[in-house]
């Protein structure tokens, strides 16, 4: 269901293009603090691009995703 979720959120282009290369989901997750019981107040989504050339074609091809580089 989650899966879903983050499809809806990002588009399915944009979704198939990650699952097609098989790219890592990262979901930071947050528990609401006003809701008891809530399950997320906030999910913030990443992906992880092994390689740096193919972060540059996903950046040219999709310009509003934003660019998070590890720490």
């Amino acid at each position: 269901m989650e899966q879903i979720w983050v499809m809806r959120e990002i588009g399915s282009e944009i979704y198939k293009f990650i699952e097609t290369n098989d790219w890592k989901w990262k979901l930071l997750r947050s528990e609401s603090q006003t809701i008891p019981g809530d399950i997320y107040c906030r999910c913030d989504i990443y992906i992880e691009i092994p390689d740096s050339k193919q972060a540059t074609y996903f950046l040219l091809k999709y310009p509003k995703a934003k660019l998070v580089e590890a720490v």
